[in-house]
């Protein structure tokens, strides 16, 4: 037995279009009808007032000619009156039905009434009813030819709806299931991995324009990290293949004993594998940062005395590299984790010291705006062309000065500085001049009132 499938679009809008038409029919057809109704009600009414009011005419002039009410002219406006489809009872002035009327009639109540008046005086009163069979009565013949005729014209009206609706269901159904079956043979291919694949241009209304749009930017995002990954790995293998020929090199060297001094050789060898070592340690702790469920042990701190430890750990590196060292903190108090923070700091004023050269500065700056904290750290060293800019905190990717600068260095830490000021719901920008220095800012929002009772061990992304 094969499963089950869900119904398409077409099927969907025509069987919507047919039911709107179909109920859309229907429910003419009941207003129409209890109209008509009210309408031949409305009539049947008049008709038995004309009635009752033209027999009383008649009735005032027998009774003037008879002097009273006598059989013969009363049974001659009930005859005239069956003529009309109508029944009528004359009543005297006491009341009760005179010589010639039915004693008893249960319809009187339901009759339409008219006064008989001689000279002045009310002799007596007419009322008028339906014939009790009713088959003569002209508004119940028109009553049948009306429900006859519009009975047939509601079925036409519901033929012709119904076929209108599906026509017009199928054209919506071409219009907007072209470009869904468009939309997912893209999906498709891009799930195979076509990513160069445009989903734009596919015809259809705003929201599928939209689903197109969003489809096109979910493609070069995937572009983007595919062009991401592969420089890593080309990056990442650049680094090993450098590192580990030196190491073979000399391996092979002192094998063969051609190696003028050994403990050179050694030392170089150790270098190398501290070089590859350094780097898996880099790709480790990126791909920890770079994890949802990385964990910040979040609490409300001092920002300022992080800053303050960082720059007392850096003074006697600086000194030594002749580096003016100055800082201008203002306390600030953020909720994260301080050792993560310090990583950040750590971070930021290693990366001015490597690319700054004696007789630089580097200057921290700490300060509140609005409501955030403000780190600054600014250098005033060989600074990053503008076209570089863009990709400073790309994984594993270093400017050419940089390379040309530092050869040891992997392009992890500034990826790995915004991943955890991002874990801290912050955010970090650069300012760079080429020859005149860079500034890193970081922003993180201050810590509420309300935090002094956060729990520790928050897991943050």
């Amino acid at each position: 037995m094969s499963a089950w499938r869900p119904l398409g679009v077409r099927v969907h809008l025509v069987g919507a279009m047919m039911a709107v038409a179909l109920a859309s029919v229907g429910v003419s057809a009941l207003i129409i009808n209890r109209a008509v109704d009210t309408e031949l009600r409305d009539f049947s009414h008049r008709d038995l007032r004309f009635s009752a009011t033209n027999t009383a005419e008649m009735a005032a002039s027998a009774y003037l000619e008879a002097d009273g009410w006598s059989e013969r002219p009363v049974h001659a406006l009930r005859t005239i009156a069956h003529e009309r489809g109508d029944d009528v009872v004359v009543l005297g002035a006491d009341g009760r039905p005179v010589v010639g009327s039915p004693a008893s009639a249960a319809d009187w109540a339901r009759g339409e009434r008219a006064p008989v008046v001689v000279r002045g005086r009310q002799v007596g009163t007419i009322i008028a009813t339906n014939s009790r069979d009713g088959l003569d009565s002209a508004a119940r013949r028109l009553d049948d030819r009306l429900q006859g005729r519009m009975s047939g014209l509601l079925m036409e009206a519901g033929i012709f709806a119904g076929g209108l609706a599906l026509l017009l269901a199928l054209a919506i159904a071409l219009y907007l299931a072209r470009p869904l079956h468009r939309l997912t043979e893209v999906a498709r291919r891009m799930g195979s991995g076509e990513i160069e694949t445009r989903a734009s241009g596919a015809g259809g209304g705003r929201e599928i324009t939209r689903l197109a749009h969003t489809m096109d930017r979910l493609a070069a995002a995937l572009r983007h990290q595919d062009e991401l990954r592969r420089a890593t790995v080309d990056d990442v293998t650049h680094e090993l293949r450098g590192a580990l020929v030196g190491v073979f090199a000399r391996v092979e060297a002192l094998r063969h004993g051609v190696v003028d001094d050994e403990q050179v050789a050694l030392a170089q060898i150790a270098t190398d594998a501290h070089r590859v070592r350094r780097l898996v340690d880099d790709v480790d702790r990126l791909a920890e940062a770079q994890r949802s469920g990385l964990l910040v042990r979040k609490r409300p701190i001092d920002l300022d005395a992080i800053a303050h430890a960082c720059v007392a750990s850096y003074a006697d590196r600086c000194r030594a590299l002749s580096i003016e060292l100055t800082h201008r903190v203002s306390h600030a108090r953020v909720t994260g984790d301080p050792e993560r923070l310090a990583q950040v700091l750590d971070n930021l004023l290693s990366n001015a010291l490597r690319y700054s050269d004696p007789g630089d500065r580097v200057t921290v700056t700490l300060e509140v705006r609005g409501e955030e904290a403000v780190v600054e750290v600014a250098d005033s060293g060989i600074g990053i062309a503008p076209e570089h800019l863009g990709r400073v905190f790309d994984r594993f990717w270093r400017s050419p000065e940089a390379r040309a600068r530092v050869s040891d260095g992997s392009g992890v830490g500034l990826a790995l500085l915004s991943d955890l000021v991002g874990a801290h719901d912050g955010r970090v920008t650069v300012v760079s001049e080429p020859g005149q220095g860079t500034t890193f800012s970081v922003f993180l929002p201050l810590a509420e009132p309300s935090a002094a009772g956060a729990q520790s061990g928050v897991p943050a992304g």
